[in-house]
């Protein structure tokens, strides 16, 4: 794993990330650090995507956060002041105590002891004869000819705030929420949400691009390819984060036929 910013920049040399100003970021309660790239809204997809290319070197998954708090007088004090890996929201959780270790490490190390169809089926209600009767409506559609509005599937902006990319020392994308809290997982843990993720990204081929606090922006490489896969995907992403649909007031079968054809995904939850 790559830790000194001068070998990131023989890497990043001859691309738009060049000149950017990058920063050591200690890791709480742990001997490890990430590394912190200036980005702006402009370029920030596309640095992602330069420093994803390069994950088997840096051994870094990158993922966009944004300074919400606590403004310094620069960018860098930005970043120090936002706290990022604070760990008070993990605490919060219900499952926290029950574990010994659940910093980072061991959270990420919870990932696998956790049977996702299992908890699937404890935290989703629709019965079987409703899921049959929106897969029978979803069938009556043809989504190659309907139009589909995935307006409401746009990445968030967060203009006026000071961006950064954060390189972290992991590999896996759903391990990003062991180290930056998500608001979706407060009520069922951010081990199930990883699961989760780690799932979709088995089926699916996702990969995490921004972490907003409340919002994750995700890309999808492998779209469901039938009404009842992607039906089924949309009442466990309504289950992980039901702001996704509720607040732009989409039904559970406009959401499906959406899934069918977007290549990002928006999930958004907040108090």
């Amino acid at each position: 794993m790559i830790s000194e910013i001068s070998n990131i920049k023989k890497l990043i040399k001859n691309t738009i990330l060049e000149e950017t100003q990058i920063i050591e970021v200690k890791i709480p309660e742990t001997n490890e650090i990430a590394l912190a790239m200036q980005v702006d809204i402009e370029n920030k997809i596309e640095a992602w995507k330069i420093m994803r290319k390069l994950l088997s070197q840096t051994q870094r998954y990158p993922v966009i956060v944004a300074c919400w708090f606590n403004p310094g007088e620069n960018w860098a004090d930005n970043v120090i002041n936002n706290d990022l890996f604070c760990r008070f929201e993990y605490q919060q959780e219900p499952s926290y105590n029950q574990y010994q270790n659940s910093v980072f490490k061991g959270l990420i190390a919870q990932v696998d002891e956790i049977n996702i169809q299992e908890f699937l089926n404890e935290k989703i209600e629709i019965l079987l004869e409703e899921f049959n009767q929106n897969l029978a409506a979803l069938e009556q559609q043809n989504p190659e000819d309907s139009f589909v509005d995935l307006s409401y599937l746009q990445w968030y902006e967060p203009i006026n705030q000071p961006l950064v990319l954060l390189l972290l020392p992991i590999q896996n994308c759903w391990e990003t929420l062991a180290y930056l809290h998500w608001y979706g997982a407060s009520y069922i843990g951010s081990d199930k949400v990883m699961a989760m993720l780690k799932y979709w990204h088995e089926q699916y081929a996702i990969e995490l691009v921004c972490h907003y606090g409340t919002m994750l922006q995700i890309t999808v490489k492998n779209k469901p390819k039938t009404f009842k896969e992607a039906l089924q995907l949309a009442i466990e992403q309504e289950a992980i984060a039901p702001c996704t649909t509720i607040l732009p007031g989409i039904s559970l079968q406009d959401h499906a036929c959406a899934l069918l054809k977007t290549d990002h995904w928006f999930l958004h939850e907040r108090p």
